[in-house]
């Protein structure tokens, strides 16, 4: 295999979620070459959607995949913390795990951050397959209870907001929202991830680099932006 060849990592599970085959690739080593070898690849492996992700960098990769085909479609970054304490602003929220039967109760959240997604703002995808996915992941939070923690905030009003944490390689929260601004619930959350890493290092996002409100929250956290990326879905059923 030629050194400079890019090479697609199949996705099972986004396959089997929106019902074609999607694959992955990172594209910051890519030539013109190794672009038309990709496509080449792709198609050989039935790929529909291709992921794809460029480091934010001086030099020319980032447009030259563009005129290949690889759609623009989100600017992501993502944070880091290290070992802190944290205090929490007082707040009549409190936090639980969640279960499957807090999932319904969601809906409000999922419609809410769906516009931040990269499946939001692709067309292919739209605010539907977005929505459809945060639910799915929060569903696998719930099932998977070794590696996930799903956690809800309530007040007596019910639940308020919602928080997904992956424990490998370094405690992080990958997904948060709050209905009810205000209420103090996302530092309740972000409290619980930091009990939850025994007040170790912690990760955040990624998060779209538009969705500056989180990107504040973030920092008020004590998190600092650690990667940007471009992120871009290549479709191969219509024409570059």
């Amino acid at each position: 295999m030629s050194r400079s060849r890019l090479c697609i990592e199949p996705l099972p599970w986004d396959s089997e979620f929106f019902g074609f085959p999607i694959g992955r690739v990172q594209l910051d080593d890519a030539t013109p070459e190794s672009l038309l070898q990709l496509d080449a690849d792709a198609r050989a492996m039935g790929i529909r959607c291709l992921y794809g992700s460029v480091d934010a960098s001086p030099g020319t990769t980032a447009l030259l995949v563009q005129e290949f085909g690889h759609r623009l479609v989100e600017v992501s970054q993502a944070f880091s913390r290290p070992a802190s304490a944290f205090t929490p602003r007082a707040t009549d929220s409190t936090v639980r795990r969640g279960t499957l039967d807090d999932i319904p109760l969601l809906e409000g959240a999922f419609e809410a951050l769906a516009p931040w997604s990269r499946f939001g703002a692709d067309p292919r995808f739209g605010l539907d397959a977005a929505q459809r996915m945060h639910r799915a992941w929060v569903e696998r939070a719930a099932a998977e209870t070794d590696e996930r923690l799903f956690l809800v905030a309530e007040d007596e009003s019910g639940v308020i907001g919602v928080s997904t944490n992956v424990w490998s390689p370094v405690p992080r929260v990958d997904f948060m929202g709050v209905t009810k601004p205000g209420s103090g619930a996302s530092q309740a959350l972000m409290g619980a991830l930091f009990q939850w890493a025994e007040g170790g290092a912690t990760e955040a996002g990624p998060c779209a680099a538009r969705n500056i409100a989180v990107i504040r929250y973030v920092e008020g956290c004590g998190f600092k932006v650690a990667r940007v990326q471009y992120l871009y879905h290549r479709w191969y059923d219509e024409e570059s």
